[in-house]
């Protein structure tokens, strides 16, 4: 099989139940977590099948695939690492806000909205797919058809002036 050309649904499976197995022991090595393995494990087939159906695979299967797996891994483990940091944040400020506090979180979310909102089109765009998608400037520039830098300085323009508004904000209101 040839890894230049489109391969069938069969093939792709034939694949999948000949590595899944190695790709889910190798995360399990590096985390001990079933759920993180399990993730990487649907990750890594899902990034594997976008790169055969995009013509992507330029290398044998095994290499692409223990590549995908580590870059996928790690992505995984930051994500983890963000949820249980906003976890162990929330527990520590785990108490009932005062009515004026949630007026002022009310006020700064929709002030937040307006300003996004305002964005020209292309900056809303790369901003949510950056912060709300999670996704890489990379993965953003090939789903936009625009290079990174064109992402990065998207990002660049939107949080100088998210920046300023927050610094605004925070005189106004503390």
């Amino acid at each position: 099989m040839s890894n230049q050309t489109l391969i069938s649904t069969a093939e792709f499976e034939r694949i999948y139940e000949k590595w899944n197995r190695k790709v889910y022991q190798y995360a399990l090595s590096k985390t001990s977590s079933t759920y993180i393995a399990e993730e990487t494990v649907q990750r890594v087939f899902i990034k594997l099948w976008n790169n055969i159906f995009q013509k992507k695979v330029h290398v044998e299967i095994e290499a692409q695939l223990f590549c995908i797996a580590r870059t996928t891994l790690l992505d995984i483990v930051k994500e983890e690492r963000k949820r249980q940091d906003l976890l162990h944040i929330k527990v520590e400020t785990d108490q009932v806000p005062t009515p004026s506090e949630l007026y002022r979180l009310k006020e700064l979310n929709e002030r937040y909205e307006d300003i996004v909102s305002r964005m020209p089109e292309s900056r809303r765009k790369v901003f949510m797919m950056s912060r709300f998608e999670n996704l890489t400037y990379k993965e953003i520039a090939e789903r936009l058809s625009i290079t990174p830098k064109t992402v990065e300085n998207h990002i660049a323009l939107a949080l100088k002036v998210l920046k300023k508004m927050f610094v605004f904000i925070i005189h106004l209101f503390f």
